[in-house]
């Protein structure tokens, strides 16, 4: 009886505010319907009002009355065939095709976008046909659902929408999608069809309406993201019950998640949802919302062939990307209400704890008022201080957020200085909490240089410590810079800014201290980051045949990983069989990979400096190393490395990484080597065999050619 009085109540207070004498308002009918069910019989009203379709919109026309698309005999035959599982009265059923045969071949026509029957356009029409409303309607209430609500891409493997679906699952639960990276499950195998359909192709009649009516009143086209997200999030342990079973097991049931949800779920599965749309960084939206949503002239729908760079940006992202915007907006609301100039509000957004993994003198010279200093150099330089450093650095997070100090925040955001070279170990560390299962990870786009330019030309006011002198984002933007200026590391003070606010001080002192060590070093080796700690620090030297039964940097190595970035710039190839071919030529991958001087070839990842990775191959013949990467079209290869074997000066990874290997190249300079480039390559199989071949062939060049060195 309680239920039956709230529906009437709210069936009379739409129907009043529709029959507004002022003309309908949609501030109004949302604060009237409040995240509810709409009434059947309002539905076609307050759906258009949602969509934007007016009177007039309506009555413009629907496109050609020429009916010549090519496959228009496909497109008529899927619309007979959708018709007859509509359940509608047999005399209905002549014009429920025209009307959709109609709206369909307008829409191709208007676009220029071809109809391809697994497009999932005839159910984002089902929902709307049960309105019951005129063509020109129903076609711009399509329409706009197209537009504004189902992502671009969507029919494309590799699309845009499935990989920021991945981006938002590692950062909210890294555990779970580092092991469906690892069954190599992509989120187009089990979400396609719900960004397709809005959920219309898995729910069933009564549910997809119920949902569309609360979810067009959010007006959030971003919401589908984390629909699908709160489904496959609160799937986890039916996951990981199955998962040493086979992958397709694992597809079928994530496939299945939303075909259970019921039209009385909906209440609940939306604002679970919500949660998580909250509990997001937004700058992810402002990056990719104009790639995905609006106007249909950059549809790319089944399109394989897409180079877009926010695609790129989101497939090769190393976790979620903050703005500097969002990350000093944010901090300065923390800071307002820590001091109690401002209460908390529903709007207000995530909270960030700020790792700054910059080197300690640019630290010293500027930083964010509330961040955590991590010496990233130390992962690899000395690892127990590391691990003590980060121990330190979760504690601090745990403690401010415990006093509510302006640092606290659940959220992590790792910020490095901008430059790709200095960013190495930053990519590092980060790589390393995500292996942890660390949730709500992020990294500052741009860096402190964003930061600094964001703050310009006044940055004290939103940094700590700043000092124009020595500050690098300032000496390199001074207009006329001296060439004397010291670029020396400034004294190391004991960091005590993060602290205000927390029960524990000395802890923080101690830790400052500790993080800031051994940093001087970094000044100068731009590429030689990796080094394994069993070989000696001094001079490298070419390797000669005399060399043979000592000590080489190839053999008796540790099988160990690091996962550090390098420098782009590729040597040219040089002509002959397969090693001929320029960087950044197109190949066919089978033909490639299966010609008789290519000895191995392995499938992996070639790591980029910037945290960035390219799914390939890397292929050794008798005198070269080769990466191929893949590219949008089928069996179409890049090459984008070419190296002589015999120029290799040092091949290392480290031991909690033996996955990914980095090789150094470089040229003779006197009685010592200089450091001239740099690839990693990630494997996560076949990696010993990798180097055992390549080491192969360097050891045979030697025994070839006594005075043929390796450079």
């Amino acid at each position: 009886m309680e239920e039956e009085d709230v529906n009437w109540e709210l069936s009379l207070a739409l129907e009043t505010s529709l029959q507004d004498d002022q003309g309908v308002n949609l501030e109004r009918v949302l604060e009237i319907c409040k995240g509810r069910r709409i009434p059947t019989y309002l539905r076609a009203q307050i759906w258009q009002l949602f969509l934007g379709v007016d009177e007039y919109t309506a009555k413009l026309p629907v496109g050609s009355d020429i009916y010549d698309l090519n496959g228009q005999q496909d497109l008529r035959s899927d619309c007979q065939k959708f018709t007859e599982n509509l359940g509608n009265e047999e005399e209905d059923l002549v014009s429920i095709v025209s009307d959709l045969e109609s709206v369909l071949t307008g829409y191709c026509k208007s676009t220029g976008i071809q109809y391809e029957s697994d497009c999932g356009w005839l159910e984002v029409l089902k929902p709307l046909v049960t309105l019951k409303v005129s063509a020109g309607q129903l076609y711009q209430c399509f329409r706009s659902v197209l537009k504004d609500y189902i992502p671009r891409d969507v029919t494309n493997p590799e699309g845009l929408p499935f990989h920021i679906f991945r981006l938002l699952l590692l950062y909210h639960d890294p555990q779970l999608c580092s092991l469906l990276d690892s069954k190599r499950i992509t989120p187009y195998l089990y979400c396609s069809s719900w960004f397709r359909t809005l959920f219309a192709n898995s729910c069933n009649p009564e549910s997809t309406l119920a949902l569309w009516d609360v979810y067009f009143q959010f007006r959030d086209p971003f919401l589908v993201f984390h629909m699908a997200l709160a489904l496959v999030v609160n799937a986890k342990d039916q996951v990981m019950e199955i998962r040493d079973g086979d992958k397709s097991n694992i597809i079928e049931l994530l496939q299945s998640l939303a075909n259970s949800l019921q039209p009385e779920d909906v209440t609940d599965f939306v604002p679970i949802s919500q949660h998580y749309a909250t509990g997001t960084p937004y700058s992810y939206r402002r990056m990719f919302e104009s790639a995905l949503f609006g106007s249909e002239s950059f549809l790319t729908f089944g399109g394989t062939g897409s180079t877009s760079p926010s695609r790129r940006v989101a497939m090769h992202s190393l976790c979620m990307p903050v703005s500097a915007d969002e990350l000093l907006h944010s901090i300065r609301l923390a800071r307002s209400v820590s001091l109690q100039l401002e209460t908390p509000s529903s709007d207000f957004g995530v909270r960030f704890f700020v790792v700054d993994c910059r080197p300690a003198n640019q630290y010293n010279a500027g930083h964010l008022p509330t961040a955590f200093h991590l010496d990233c150099s130390l992962m690899l330089q000395a690892p127990v201080s590391f691990s003590t450093a980060v121990q330190g650095l979760l504690l601090a997070q745990k403690e401010a957020l415990a006093v509510g100090s302006a640092a606290g925040g659940e959220h992590l955001c790792f910020v490095g200085s901008g430059r790709e070279e200095e960013d190495q170990y930053v990519h590092m560390v980060v790589s390393s909490f995500l292996q942890r299962t660390t949730e709500k990870v992020s990294l500052l786009s741009g860096g402190y240089q964003a930061l600094h330019e964001l703050l310009s030309p006044d940055p004290e006011e939103g940094l700590a410590d700043h000092d124009s002198a020595i500050c690098l984002e300032c000496t390199i933007n001074r207009p006329s810079p001296s060439k004397d200026l010291p670029i020396a590391s400034p004294p190391t003070r004991t960091f005590t800014r993060f602290t205000q606010g927390l029960a524990s001080k000395g802890l923080f002192n101690s830790f400052g201290t500790t993080v800031k060590a051994k940093t001087a070093e970094m000044k100068g080796k731009l590429m030689d980051y990796i080094v394994n700690p069993a070989v000696s620090s001094g001079d490298e030297r070419h390797v000669k045949s005399s060399d043979k039964e000592k000590s080489k940097p190839y053999r008796n190595s540790a099988s160990v990983f690091s996962l550090e970035n390098f420098d782009e710039s590729p040597d040219g190839p040089e002509p002959g069989k397969c090693n001929s071919g320029t960087v950044g030529e197109k190949v066919s991958l089978k033909a490639w990979l299966r010609q008789p001087d290519v000895l191995g070839s392995f499938p992996c990842s070639e790591v980029m400096a910037s945290g960035e990775h390219y799914v390939g191959y890397a292929a050794v013949t008798c005198t070269k190393i080769f990466m191929i990467r893949e590219t949008d079209q089928k069996d179409e290869g890049e090459l984008s490395v070419c190296r002589l074997l015999s120029s290799v000066i040092k091949i290392t990874s480290k031991k909690k990484y033996p996955e990914l290997i980095t090789f150094k190249y470089g040229c003779a300079e006197g009685e010592s080597v200089l450091i001239t480039h740099c690839d990693r390559f990630y494997l996560p199989k076949n990696s010993k065999e990798f180097v055992a071949l390549v080491k192969k062939q360097i050891d045979a060049k030697i025994a070839e050619d006594e005075h043929f060195p390796i450079q």
